[in-house]
């Protein structure tokens, strides 16, 4: 395999996950919390301390999510990096850049409504697949009338989920469009 193929894979790979982690980073700026879940953010991110009444499991989950958090903030920048570096690389091919764009836009659009798709089919099934794999240790199911489950009802999660997911699609067809565009500016310069 040739290394223009090798890197569009990449790209292909890294594209969404780095839309959809920009996607979740941006939702987090406009989403309206309440008091007492702008305390757990604050917690999560480090600002503040967690404000007394979550039991000893939702203390040990929230630290979890901390970790987590923490890690996906290192997984962005790394992806950030990556995709800086393969777009560099084609500054002067503009036929290879162009494809990257499209191609990294569908592979986007395609990955967004493939979990769009299962996530209208049984959202709590996505829901529990993605602790499952984030927080394998268990720890994260609660009663209902748990404080942390109150303070933050499947509806959150719904809700921001549908921001995520509405922002990567306009970012995976940012991506096709500035492929279209800059292709038809590439054709009128020859």
């Amino acid at each position: 395999m040739n290394k223009n193929k090798i890197l569009l894979i990449l790209f292909c790979i890294y594209l969404p996950f780095f839309l959809i982690l920009s996607a979740y980073k941006t939702s987090l700026l406009f989403i309206d919390l309440t008091p007492e879940q702008k305390n757990v953010f604050d917690f999560l991110e480090g600002k503040s301390q967690l404000e007394e009444g979550f039991t000893k499991n939702e203390v040990s989950h929230l630290e979890d999510v901390k970790k987590v958090m923490e890690y996906s903030n290192y997984f962005f920048y790394f992806l950030l990096l990556v995709l800086t570096l393969i777009l560099t690389s084609y500054k002067n091919d503009q036929k290879e850049l162009l494809k990257q764009l499209k191609y990294g836009g569908i592979t986007t659009i395609a990955l967004v409504f493939f979990i769009l798709i299962a996530s209208l089919a049984s959202f709590d099934h996505v829901f529990s697949i993605f602790h499952q794999i984030f927080f394998p240790q268990g720890n994260w199911t609660f009663p209902f009338d748990s404080r942390l489950i109150q303070t933050f009802p499947l509806q959150f999660f719904i809700t921001i989920s549908k921001k995520i997911f509405f922002t990567s699609l306009v970012l995976g067809i940012i991506f096709i469009l500035a492929a279209l565009y800059l292709k038809y500016v590439y054709g009128k310069r020859d």
